[in-house]
């Protein structure tokens, strides 16, 4: 069986607390072709003691960047592989096979892109904060906002050299922008693998209230202009729809990630 390689890319800056899991649930993958590359921002806090003590990682970056997205787009240029994940320092696998059962479906379904379900749990008591379920998603959805988990997304790596990397243009949203060159073209195949294969600690701008959701909102639609796809500010308010069910919902009756 032909086993592409795999180039994961973790991002972390003063992270320390968190980036042994994250490394561990990469280094720990069944799956025998993986590329493993950790951009680090120039942490001061000790993480890159962390990283340098695993001799397992194949490319180790440490170096200042102008933001997250940046140094994203500096892991998608050192890789190597054929399809690229990103794994943030806050996030971790759910189990060793995650990335064998990404890639056999992107094998099996002749697909440029796989995406699945992810949980986000509070930091320090592993309560389930909300199951971001990514059987909902369809192109049409980027209208209002909503794209599959990023953190359990595998893509082709020439993906990036006919789109394009992370726009430095946008500080929460580039992600999102993406997403929208993807999916706005019909040349791009895509599959929804059904498990959960993301853990994701809660945090960040996306929850940081109601200032940060309309940062998030304008940046949407400035994306969604650029690109050419027509909507209205309103259709924002349906993504939290979404979001409460997401709130409500918990995976198979359980109320905690162990």
């Amino acid at each position: 069986m032909h086993f592409p390689k795999v180039s994961i890319i973790t991002v972390v800056l003063n992270n320390v607390k968190d980036i042994q899991v994250a490394i561990e649930s990469v280094l720990s993958q069944e799956y025998p072709n993986i590329e493993y590359i950790v951009i680090d921002g120039k942490s001061t806090d000790g993480t890159m003691s962390v990283v340098n003590s695993y001799e397992s990682i194949d490319f180790i970056v440490s170096e200042p960047d102008d933001g997250l997205y940046d140094a994203m787009n500096k892991g998608i240029e050192l890789s190597t592989g054929d399809v690229v994940g990103i794994l943030n320092s806050d996030d971790s696998y759910h189990d060793r096979s995650v990335i064998s059962d990404l890639v056999n479906l992107m094998v099996s379904s002749d697909s440029d892109l796989v995406f699945s379900d992810l949980l986000i749990v509070k930091k320090g008591t592993k309560k389930i904060s909300r199951y971001y379920m990514a059987h909902y998603f369809r192109p049409w959805m980027l209208k209002i906002g909503y794209i599959p988990p990023h953190p359990t997304t595998l893509l082709k790596k020439d993906l990036y050299d006919t789109f394009g990397n992370f726009s430095l243009s946008y500080k929460i949203v580039s992600d999102f922008d993406l997403f929208v060159r993807l999916f706005n073209s019909k040349n791009v195949k895509w599959k929804y693998l059904d498990r959960i294969t993301v853990i994701m600690q809660d945090g960040g701008i996306s929850n940081s209230g109601f200032i940060g959701k309309i940062a998030i909102a304008f940046e949407i639609n400035r994306s969604l202009k650029n690109n050419q796809v027509r909507t209205l500010f309103i259709f924002q308010l349906f993504r939290y729809f979404i979001r409460l069910i997401e709130y409500i919902v918990k995976p198979k009756n359980r109320d905690r990630y162990e």
